[in-house]
């Protein structure tokens, strides 16, 4: 009897490091360039958020759609940069629901004449975009023309030799984008044509740490991290202005009711 007593508190001992080791190291991926100051900024963050809770992330960049396919089939942890909505095409992925940033969609273009007044403007035209991007998926299928772009080298090298009316992209990393190849005939357009916020999406294997993240991702804005890492790569967080005017907080307050 003594024996089974020490052999269940032995076993008992045994498993605690075997469940915490679970997640002391993770690994996600994430579709942006790895030369955009938006790219380093939000894995800074990332990588911040998840270090308060003593885990240890490993960031992988790849095409937005694989990045998205390994996250949901468990090859990785998560994804992120991601908007509200992603599990419905990817079940296993659940949506960590506090923004990392705002995704700002901009139309870019040769030529500066087309009117912009949100994704129904586009339809008229030949649009482009980044193969993964869902939103443009569920919004732009029906344009006159429709194409899918591996990467957004390739979307704006498409734009430049006229082979779509439009392509869309984040402004900031879009106009990055035109710099680095050289493109001096492409603009974006304004306004934008939508902005939506951006989130962390984690494998439904690691569903109990949501709480958890969202709470850290919580201090981290009101200790002032955000900003800090923000600034330390000139990287420009709509999420950033609404906390200093206490927009961010009023959402929290109308969120939690």
């Amino acid at each position: 009897m003594r024996y089974i007593a020490i052999m269940i508190i032995l076993n008992c001992l045994l498993a605690v490091p075997v469940a915490n080791a679970e997640h002391r190291s993770m690994t996600f991926t994430t579709g942006d360039d790895k030369n955009f100051n938006r790219y380093k900024s939000m894995n800074e963050i990332v990588k911040t958020c998840f270090a308060r809770m003593g885990i240890e992330i490993n960031i992988i960049a790849m095409p937005s759609e694989r990045s998205l396919y390994n996250a949901n089939a468990g090859i990785q942890d998560g994804n992120f940069m991601r908007i509200e909505g992603i599990s419905k095409d990817y079940p296993n992925l659940i949506m960590v629901p506090e923004p990392l940033s705002a995704l700002i969609f901009v139309a870019f273009s040769r030529s500066k004449k087309i009117k912009i007044d949100g994704w129904e403007s586009l339809l008229p035209y030949r649009v482009a975009w980044i193969k993964g991007w869902k939103i443009c998926d569920q919004k732009l299928s029906n344009a006159k023309s429709a194409t899918r772009l591996k990467s957004e080298e390739n979307l704006f090298l498409f734009l430049e030799r006229g082979r779509a009316d439009i392509g869309v992209f984040g402004r900031a990393p879009g106009e990055a984008c035109l710099k680095k190849l050289g493109i001096t005939d492409v603009y974006p357009l304004s306004p934008p044509i939508a902005v939506n916020n951006s989130y962390i999406y984690v494998h439904k294997k690691h569903a109990r740490l949501i709480p958890q993240i969202v709470k850290t991702l919580q201090e981290m804005k009101h200790d002032g991290t955000f900003q800090k890492i923000s600034d330390k790569y000139d990287f420009i967080n709509p999420l950033n202005t609404e906390i200093k005017t206490g927009l961010y907080s009023l959402h929290l307050q109308i969120s939690s009711k």
